[in-house]
């Protein structure tokens, strides 16, 4: 590659002489992956301050800051390195950058990674076109008010924004207050209601043996089987309201899901329907394994619940950025917009007989390992999209 930036650079007087004409924009380009050794065209070197445009320079020379809305980005979110790393392609970026010397240059940036014949990311290209004098120009005109229908368009941007904002904190609250409502229940009445239902569930089974009472076995194990239901749903009431401290332990999510992707397979082929498990190469992440199977079997089973017979629920794991991501699709009906919205609301339930307390106590465990959930619905399914940080702290919302 080195070789073929000096052909292209030095090598061809004739290109050389003509280059600043031919390229009126800037170019620099990153040789390798790691963005240490960056060749640029006369234009970039101008750019940049660079005396000797057709050598290289490493990625922090000169010293300047680039900023992007005013926020200075750090090295791995810059255009050329997102592309020799990652292989982003980066279209039309506004990046201001601001050199020791008290200069600030503002530019139009776009980078491609580059690739060898067997598509292997070997460096990367950055293109940028000056605006430092088109922006100060539109800055000036919007202070003297000649972009009034801008400014406009702008506040009004805000406000919606806002009002959104507030919308969010709204129903935020709303959750809170039900679920508080939930703890004190939960933590008022939770123990001493499953108490005697214990004993009466004892007794029943000690009934429903004796050979008298054969006739009459239907109902007792009716009556065991809603004693049941009702012990499930207190369960839920007491996850819901948890406060004891989650135990994190570092491992991987993978190890996890193999381990009980057995039992959902089981499930799922008790309904006629089909599931996979596609693991993705993903990093060790600190989780509560209980927690978290408890969250996993939740929403297989939801999943499951959605779908006609031999429907696919699909269960994967890959890298998004720094976060682990578990992705959780089945092939439903979908769910409404409205609908979404609601979800993890304490009681809010589709289902003929569901109790509402499932999805919340999903949306509780993902809080408590600082996760975030996604839902995206239509008519081909819905999938469900956990992302955690690979470390406790990073990411939280």
């Amino acid at each position: 590659m080195l070789d073929l930036v000096k052909k292209v650079f030095k090598q061809s007087t004739m290109l050389s002489d003509k280059l600043p004409e031919l390229m009126p924009g800037g170019v620099s380009i990153a040789i390798d992956t790691t963005c240490q050794k960056i060749v640029h065209n006369p234009v970039a070197a101008r750019f940049f301050g660079i005396e000797d445009w057709g050598n290289f320079s490493p990625l922090n020379f000169p010293s300047f800051k680039v900023l992007h809305n005013g926020k200075v980005l750090l090295t791995d979110e810059l255009p050329i390195v997102r592309s020799a790393r990652y292989g982003d392609e980066v279209s039309g970026f506004e990046l201001e950058f601001a050199f020791q010397e008290g200069i600030s240059k503002i530019a139009i940036v776009s980078s491609c990674p580059l690739k060898n014949e067997l598509g292997v990311i070997i460096g990367a290209m950055t293109t940028f076109e000056e605006v430092t004098e088109l922006i100060h120009n539109t800055r000036n005109l919007s202070a003297h008010g000649l972009s009034l229908g801008l400014l406009i368009d702008d506040r009004t941007k805000e406000l919606r924004e806002e009002f959104d904002k507030r919308e969010q904190i709204e129903l935020e609250v709303a959750k809170l207050e039900r679920l508080n409502l939930i703890g004190q229940l939960a933590a008022g009445l939770g123990h001493e209601v499953r108490n005697p239902m214990t004993t009466i569930r004892g007794f029943l089974q000690i009934l429903h043996t004796k050979s008298d009472l054969l006739p009459y076995k239907s109902y007792f194990d009716l009556m065991i089987e809603e004693l049941d239901r009702a012990n499930s749903i207190i369960t839920d009431f007491l996850s819901i309201a948890k406060n004891k401290s989650t135990e994190f332990k570092r491992q991987c999510l993978n190890t996890l899901l193999t381990n009980l992707f057995p039992l959902i397979l089981a499930y799922a082929y008790s309904q006629d329907k089909k599931c996979i498990f596609e693991p993705g190469e993903i990093t060790e992440l600190d989780i509560d394994s209980s927690e978290i199977t408890q969250l996993v079997l939740n929403l297989a089973r939801n999943g499951l619940e959605a779908m006609h017979n031999n429907g696919c629920l699909t269960i994967r794991t890959f890298m998004n950025d720094q976060f682990i991501v578990l992705s959780v699709k089945d092939e439903g009906t979908g769910i409404k917009p409205e609908d979404v919205l609601k979800l993890g609301t304490p009681f809010f339930t589709t289902k003929e007989n569901g109790t509402g307390l499932g999805i919340p106590m999903c949306y509780n465990i993902a809080r408590r390992h600082f996760a975030k959930i996604e839902v995206k619905s239509g008519s081909e399914g819905t999938t469900f999209l956990i992302r955690f940080p690979q470390h406790i702290g990073n990411g939280a919302i």
